[in-house]
């Protein structure tokens, strides 16, 4: 919770980046008990290079001189976002879901870029029902009863003697039953919810749009009950 925020003088504004490398191999999200406690409560190991790139490029985006300083409480929210570049650690710090900008300041109108991003990051370090997830290649996001892994998108091409389309796979995990390997075709048609049976319950795979009817595709999926 912050307890108070001032405005940054703008004399002279300061030329800042976010990156100074953005070759990076690795991700590692860090979510702490509190900004005074650092006792790590949710991590996730991210390898997957097109969104390790896909975050580079979208906190580039956002402006880099923060013109607010806020003073945060104990409590407060605090993760940090690891990047592994050119055997090199930058980080990315987030209190009370702002991110500290390079200028050491917060952007007191954040960016819908910012918010989303946010959203993303959450969605990752704690998946659950309803929630927008990314799909992240081969990161395994664990629920309640089971655990779920996008494995990779395949796109076929039969152009121009039949319609092309795109076949999303997931491996669904349920504790003590067997995997499901999840297929779900789209092209020239939206693809349709998958409903999946673990441990007696049923729920549903949504990659196209939110029951909301908030898009989804290409990039995100939720799982409903």
């Amino acid at each position: 919770m912050a307890l108070s925020t001032f405005p940054l003088a703008k004399d002279h504004p300061v030329k800042n980046v976010w990156f100074e490398h953005t070759d990076c191999k690795l991700l590692n999200i860090n979510k702490f008990k509190s900004i005074s406690d650092h006792r790590i409560t949710h991590t996730v190991t991210i390898s997957d290079s097109n969104t390790i790139n896909n975050f580079i490029a979208r906190i580039s985006a956002i402006p880099t001189d923060g013109d607010m300083m806020i003073s945060f409480g104990p409590n407060a929210e605090a993760i940090d976002l690891e990047f592994d570049c050119e055997n090199k650690i930058q980080t990315i710090e987030i209190y009370g879901k702002g991110f500290k900008t390079p200028s050491t300041g917060f952007n007191s109108d954040k960016s819908e870029i910012e918010e989303t991003l946010y959203q993303d990051i959450d969605a990752l370090l704690m998946p659950d029902f309803n929630k927008i997830i990314p799909k992240v290649k081969g990161l395994v996001l664990p629920f309640k009863d089971f655990s779920i892994t996008y494995m990779g998108s395949d796109f076929k091409d039969y152009s121009p003697k039949t319609t092309s389309f795109k076949i999303d796979h997931f491996l669904i995990t349920g504790h003590g039953q067997k995997e499901q390997r999840i297929q779900i075709r789209s092209g020239q048609l939206p693809p349709p919810p998958q409903e999946i049976e673990i441990n007696r319950k049923r729920i549903t795979l949504l990659t196209y749009e939110t029951k909301d009817s908030h898009r989804l595709y290409p990039h995100y999926f939720q799982m409903i009950r």
